[in-house]
């Protein structure tokens, strides 16, 4: 995991440098951000155990219209798309079934990770504002459409008990179903020329309203790179 972030962060501040390049000969107009965060699960769900970090990244290109005629401030729309990862002891058996079922691994030996793991395509909209040039501060929303999701389950197999189980097994699925089709978040970034913190907040759930789906709406915090 470690020499994964490592990579994220170093291809943060490639993808920056570039897209400043970009954003000079448009006159600034064009923007690529890149935001590196955690999912956080903020109230609990009966049926899902969550992992206290849960990496995930995002990036969007957006164009920046002045706002009034002031060009220090700007309404920002674009495309882009984000991956989150949502870890838990907690794992889902089938998900291809109509109703989902569980079993709960916090407490047994050998397991190693679960997660479900959806991307969406999104449109951002952003008001950003400049003071003194430095300080960004930008309130938006953006609108996604789940495009695929896949779990990945590395652990135990499943014997007559948990407890004898002794052969560690990978299991990916690919295009589950149960899981929200859009997904609506509210944005915020304050930061310092470019570099700010970033919130998003999902008022969408992730799964499907029923099926025995866990519910929960996640609380994304991290970092934006963007030359805004």
């Amino acid at each position: 995991m470690k020499k994964a972030l490592f990579t994220l962060i170093a291809l943060a501040f490639s993808v920056v440098s570039y897209a400043q390049l970009i954003a000079n000969k448009t006159d600034k107009k064009v923007t690529f951000g890149l935001d590196l965060f955690s999912d956080f699960q903020l109230a609990p769900s009966d049926n899902w155990d969550p992992r206290g970090f849960n990496q995930g990244v995002s990036f969007a290109l957006t164009y920046n219209f002045p706002l009034g005629e002031s060009t220090k401030h700007t309404v920002s729309v674009g495309v882009g798309m984000s991956s989150h990862n949502y870890f838990s002891y907690t794992r889902i058996t089938d998900p291809y079934q109509s109703t989902f079922e569980y079993k709960n691994y916090r407490d047994v030996e050998g397991f190693k990770r679960y997660k479900v793991n959806p991307t969406y395509a999104e449109v951002p909209l952003e008001l950003r504002f400049r003071i003194k040039d430095a300080v960004k501060i930008g309130v938006g929303f953006k609108v996604g459409i789940n495009i695929s999701t896949k779990t990945r389950y590395v652990g135990p197999g499943d014997g007559i008990t948990l407890e004898n189980s002794d052969v560690t097994i990978n299991e990916k699925y690919l295009n589950i179903s149960n899981m929200e089709r859009m997904a609506y978040s509210a944005t915020l970034r304050i930061g310092w020329k470019w570099v700010s913190a970033y919130a998003a907040y999902q008022l969408s759930p992730v799964f499907a309203v029923g099926h025995e789906a866990p519910v929960f709406h996640p609380l994304s915090v991290g970092l934006t790179f963007a030359p805004f």
